[in-house]
């Protein structure tokens, strides 16, 4: 399992370093408004029904879970790395695979998504 982020209300935690200035007060008001904890809940809420109903499916994919909850896709897609960061869930590696020749972990896809899986 990944360490978990310290100080998860840091908008560099939901940008990228190469992101424009803009990308970074926007990263601020989603924080500071409540937006970004309401997605999350909801994008987890989501998980927890799909991953514990009778024959749920116990890994997904941002696109599955777009489907199966009618949320938008790349709002879901931009929750999930949040909530790896929380420890909640995680992504799967590739068995047998340890890491890719660049040295970064080999993560198991699905229809081109990378596939996740609630942290036990």
């Amino acid at each position: 399992m990944k360490p978990q982020a310290t100080n998860l209300f840091e908008p560099k935690l939901i940008t990228h370093k190469q992101d424009p200035e803009t990308s970074f007060a926007a990263a601020g008001k989603m924080i500071k408004s409540g937006a970004l904890s309401r997605q999350e809940k909801i994008v987890w809420y989501e998980i927890e029904i799909q991953t514990h109903s009778p024959g749920g499916n116990c890994t997904f994919t941002a696109k599955e879970l777009s489907i199966w909850a009618g949320l938008n896709y790349h709002t879901i897609q931009r929750r999930l790395s949040g909530l790896c960061l929380k420890g909640k869930i995680e992504r799967i590696q590739i068995e047998g695979i340890e890491t890719h020749p660049k040295g970064k972990p080999v993560y198991k896809k699905r229809d081109g998504c990378c596939v996740w899986q609630i942290v036990r």
